[in-house]
């Protein structure tokens, strides 16, 4: 994965795409956590656990305000609304 000191632009319109083409594969990297996260919720049920694990989701929590900071853990809080879909 590319690192921040590793990306350089020359331009505005450069760099917009450049943000652009990330802000695309962030939203397919949302779906697919999404379809797998159902998936996983579904397994879980049919195992006769909980749709949500509570643990599971503080340590989703901990690692994004870990490596982003505490504005994080507000975007981890997105994700895992997106992803929890609605319960069956």
């Amino acid at each position: 994965m590319t690192t921040t000191a590793e990306v350089q632009v020359s331009s505005v319109d450069e760099g917009r795409a450049r943000l652009d083409a990330i802000d695309a594969e962030i939203r397919g990297l949302v779906r697919a956590r999404r379809e797998i996260s159902q998936q996983v919720q579904r397994l879980r049920r049919e195992a006769g656990g909980p749709r949500i694990e509570h643990s599971r989701e503080n340590q989703i929590l901990n690692a994004y305000g870990d490596d982003l900071g505490r504005a994080g853990v507000g975007l981890a809080l997105a994700v895992l609304e997106i992803c929890r879909g609605l319960p069956a």
